[in-house]
């Protein structure tokens, strides 16, 4: 004859099943073999009481129609980035339940719990009075909960409408509701329902959820091992957790094998494979890919869903495009640990579509393991530093305040009050040196500070102010008196996002999209709950954005104080960008911005510390980690660039065209005091190392 060669390895699968349920029965905690003939007894009058009582039509009568549920069923609420890939699943502590179709689960799941539970679910009724009266036997017989006594049917309807109580009146609901199930549903709809509600231990109602808290995988992936675990799970959860009391719950998967090869669904040789060995179990947390975009996705929900948000079972697709968050994500935590000796712990960095203000990318923080980690930066205001001048220029330009020809006076400049305690304000320049007499765009560019104070007093702070607030800024809700000519400098606070949100106005051509996270909200069944308006306002005339993206864009606009080789270069590319340092080096930051694309970059500390001088500005710091986000970020798509639109009138002005909204143009006065004679004006001395080498007060 000739040896199966799977003979010994199925026989050890055998005796593990055979002895199984004695063992099960021990790690339980079961002590009482003197109650089994006591037990014998109970469940055969029960039974004996089930079988009198069922014929009583009256009684049955009375229960035949199904209730409404008994209690509800809490839903996780899941969370999709762009092309529908889920980033987040958000549940209450300890209690998680993702609902899907049978579809949706493994065969291999069904059938396992099928085998163990009711194997005769697809083809006998739903009560079975010889089966509770042989299960009884069986289980007192081998002192553990080996077989159930009710079918799926009878389980569901426990867990939908009745209460745990082992009263006669309850098994004859269990009984007539289960029964009652069967002509309301087919046997696929009562099986999915059931596997969606039954519980699994861990906090994990339903086989999805039971599936990723044990594995880290959906239902639809489960494999032999792990299916065959799960069923054995079902009449214990708690005293079979496999996490604290792995040895049961191997014992109890055995049994659900056998069953399987009983049922003929696994042959002996794949049941010994499957018991060859401990199924391994996740041993991490599941991880957030995006967690300070999901933390402002929850707050968005609990403010337009309430508190329970997390159990509605929400589907909330939302404007992030995963794949490059994550490389911002590796990005901002590269940058900040190599230059860990700058004493810059932390960075921040957001993306926004101009054309629409979705939110791409929010990276709040360099990871959780920095100091502040858990502080979300790119939420946090922060003093801006020259950043803001994109404001005051904007609203000047606006104003026709001035023209980006305009010659402004750069030199040391005293005001009689703005400073500490009441004192004149003294506006420096950040290395002290001063070039004299130079066009706005040149101002601009370089990140002069006394040209930027005196271009913004002679537009007036309110307008500054009005400007900014319609470009979305939130943070500068005092009233105008209570700002001061440091406004400028970027001196009061704005969030990283906003200074985005405020880039996108220009590189929308004066037209605002409000940032957005949120794209669609649908029920658990895919009705709609909310979806985002296409909301925009014009703000700004899209000749004076044009004029101020020329200026920003312009390399030659920078090379007094950067040189002609910086960061702020995006080879093949025309960008608009500008940079800003705040007081004491506390703060540095980048805005640039595409037709495409926006990008806010914030380098610093979140205790408010400051970094160490001389190396951060600019150029050094925020800059770089810009460059290198813009140039991945754009790889691969069209370089774009703005036409001029109508109503400007151009000229030619130092080898290059430059621009004039309608009833302004060339001016020879100079403001600040002076003309410059009817002739272009001049930089006022030799370009040096330029004004970002040295910092005095707020500026690059």
């Amino acid at each position: 004859m000739i040896r199966d060669p799977f003979e010994s390895d199925w026989d050890r699968a055998r005796t593990i099943a055979a002895h199984g349920a004695a063992r099960l029965r021990r790690s339980l905690g079961a002590r009482r073999r003197p109650m089994r003939l006591l037990a014998l007894l109970g469940m055969g009058g029960l039974a004996a009481m089930v079988l009198l009582a069922v014929p009583f039509t009256a009684l049955a009568d009375s229960y035949s129609s199904l209730p409404a549920v008994a209690r509800s069923f809490p839903s996780n609420t899941l969370v999709y980035a762009q092309g529908g890939q889920q980033i987040a699943d958000l549940h209450a502590l300890g209690g998680s339940r993702v609902p899907v179709s049978l579809g949706q689960v493994a065969p291999v799941m069904q059938q396992a719990v099928v085998a163990i539970e009711d194997h005769g679910y697809w083809t006998s009724p739903s009560f079975d009075l010889a089966r509770i009266v042989k299960a009884a036997f069986y289980d007192v017989a081998h002192r553990a909960p080996v077989q159930g006594a009710s079918t799926i049917e009878e389980q569901l309807a426990k867990i939908l409408y009745l209460q745990d109580n082992k009263s006669l009146i309850y098994k004859i609901k269990e009984i007539v509701y289960g029964n009652d199930l069967t002509t309301h549903y087919s046997r696929r709809q009562i099986l999915q329902q059931y596997l969606n509600d039954v519980y699994f231990g861990q906090g994990a109602t339903g086989v999805q959820a039971a599936a990723q808290t044990y594995f880290g995988v959906p239902a639809s992936r489960l494999d032999t091992a792990q299916a065959t675990l799960l069923a054995g799970l079902l009449p214990a959860p708690s005293a079979l957790d496999p996490f604290v009391n792995p040895k049961a719950a191997r014992q109890r998967q055995s049994l659900v094998v056998a069953a399987m090869v009983a049922q003929g669904e696994l042959t002996r040789s794949q049941a010994a494979a499957v018991l060859a060995k401990p199924t391994p179990l996740r041993q991490t947390a599941p991880a957030n890919p995006a967690p300070y975009f999901v933390d402002q996705v929850e707050q968005w929900l609990q403010a337009h869903f309430g508190s329970s948000y997390q159990t509605k079972g929400l589907r909330v697709y939302t404007t992030l495009n995963l794949p490059l968050d994550e490389k911002a994500q590796q990005m901002v935590t590269q940058v900040i640990s190599a230059r860990s000796a700058m004493h810059m712990t932390d960075g921040a960095l957001v993306a926004e579509n101009p054309q629409n203000g979705n939110i791409e990318t929010w990276v709040g923080g360099a990871g959780p393991k920095v100091p502040g980690g858990q502080i979300d930066m790119a939420a946090v205001p922060r003093q801006t530093g020259s950043t803001f001048k994109v404001f005051t220029y904007s609203a000047a330009i606006a104003t026709r305040t001035i023209t980006m020809t305009t010659p402004i006076l750069d030199n040391r400049l005293t005001l009689p009050s703005g400073g500490p305690n009441g004192t004149p304000y003294v506006v420096h320049d950040y290395n002290g040196q001063y070039f004299g007499v130079v066009p706005a765009e040149v101002a601009l560019g370089n990140s002069l500070n006394v040209p930027a104070v005196r271009v913004e007093l002679a537009t007036g702070i309110p307008r500054v102010l009005s400007l900014a607030r319609s470009f979305g800024v939130t943070t500068l809700n005092h009233s105008n008196s209570t700002y001061g000519p440091s406004l400028t400098l970027g001196a009061y606070p704005i969030p990283l996002w906003e200074m985005a949100q405020a880039g996108s106005v220009l590189a929308a051509q004066g037209t605002l999209h409000p940032a957005r996270f949120i794209l669609s909200v649908k029920s658990q069944s895919g009705s709609s709950l909310y979806s985002a308006p296409a909301t925009s306002r014009t703000v700004m005339s899209s000749s004076a954005a044009f004029i101020m993206n020329t200026i920003l864009s312009r390399n030659s606009n920078r090379q007094l104080a950067f040189g002609p080789n910086t960061p702020l270069v995006i080879p093949g590319r025309r960008v608009a960008v500008k940079t800003g340092t705040s007081n004491s080096f506390r703060d540095n930051l980048a805005v640039g911005w595409t037709p495409g694309l926006v990008g806010a970059v914030w380098v610093g500390n979140a205790n408010d510390s400051p970094m160490y001088g001389g190396g951060i500005n600019g150029i050094s710091g925020a800059a770089i980690l810009w460059h290198d986000f813009m140039e991945q970020a754009l790889h691969g798509q069209p370089a774009t660039w703005y036409q001029p639109p109508a109503g400007l009138t151009s000229a030619q002005y130092q080898g290059q065209t430059v621009y004039y909204l309608a009833g302004t143009g060339p001016s020879y006065q100079v403001l600040g005091g002076g003309s410059t004679g009817g002739g272009p004006p001049g930089q006022g001395g030799p370009p040096g190392k330029g004004p970002d080498h040295k910092h005095k007060g707020h500026g690059h």
